[in-house]
């Protein structure tokens, strides 16, 4: 059990580039201390499995396997957003939506499924699917990105789609790695570019390519235009998975013609 531990410790620090010094020295211990642990001649107590968590910055859900594999029991609940306890973020969340009227904005969860949406946003997602009422949307929408990629969701819609999907993959890849790995989302990233279309060199970044900290995404359908840019938002200092996995992605329009369309409701 000890040495599976171990090897998780020096998985990790593989994954960060930390050598045993570095993470001596972030969790106030010895070299000889780290060393101990990784090669199973020491047992961690619990509060060295939490700092050692901290000083390599592991995402909470894989904390806790960091934890069981140790002895321990899991820290770090996964929360639904209506539980008692989350009633503060779950007003803040709907504030943040509400804020952002009559513009769309959704609230994602770690593997980009919908778990929020605004008016605006629904708005936009009803012109996308030509439907009426809210409760025409298809149950099979609720994964923003595979609706995004596959060719029978609204991709055909996007007037720059390579580029939004080329980004968009370069992004959560990028997550991917900020992480040090996370298995679902290297999942999704691994589904998304399997899908027809998707530019083989996705990965490669061009000389001239400006990757800049907002997407701009362009719909047409039907003579009608939608232009916009997003922004992504987190949850600062979690302490639950499913707050450190949420994210809030916000349109804004980039003209006056994608400005009126929602603002004229």
């Amino acid at each position: 059990m000890m040495s599976n531990f171990g090897n998780l410790v020096k998985s990790w620090r593989a994954k960060h580039g930390v050598s045993q010094l570095e993470l001596a020295m972030r969790c106030d211990v010895s070299q000889k201390h780290i060393s101990f642990l990784e090669n199973g001649r020491n047992r961690p107590s619990l509060s060295m499995v939490l700092t050692l968590c901290e000083g390599l910055n592991i995402p909470l859900r894989d904390r806790n396997q960091m934890l069981m594999t140790a002895g321990f029991a899991p820290q770090y609940k996964e929360s639904s957003l209506d539980a008692p306890e989350l009633e503060m973020v779950d007003q803040a969340l709907n504030m943040i939506l509400q804020a952002h009227e009559p513009f769309p904005a959704v609230v994602m969860d770690g593997g980009c499924n919908l778990v929020r949406a605004n008016s605006g946003a629904l708005k936009m997602l009803m012109f996308l699917y030509d439907v009426d009422h809210v409760q025409n949307l298809p149950e099979d929408g609720a994964n923003l990105m595979h609706n995004l990629f596959k060719p029978d969701g609204y991709r055909r819609y996007v007037v720059n789609w390579e580029e939004v999907a080329v980004k968009l993959l370069r992004r959560m890849q990028g997550d991917v790695h900020a992480l040090g790995g996370n298995d679902e989302l290297q999942e999704l990233v691994d589904e998304l570019a399997s899908y027809r279309g998707v530019p083989r060199n996705w990965r490669q970044v061009a000389p001239g390519d400006w990757e800049v900290p907002m997407m701009t995404i362009d719909f047409e359908k039907e003579g009608h235009r939608l232009s916009f840019f997003t922004t992504l938002a987190t949850l600062g200092t979690p302490q639950d998975i499913s707050l450190q996995e949420i994210k809030i992605e916000s349109f804004f329009p980039a003209d006056e013609a994608t400005s009126a369309f929602f603002m004229n409701s």
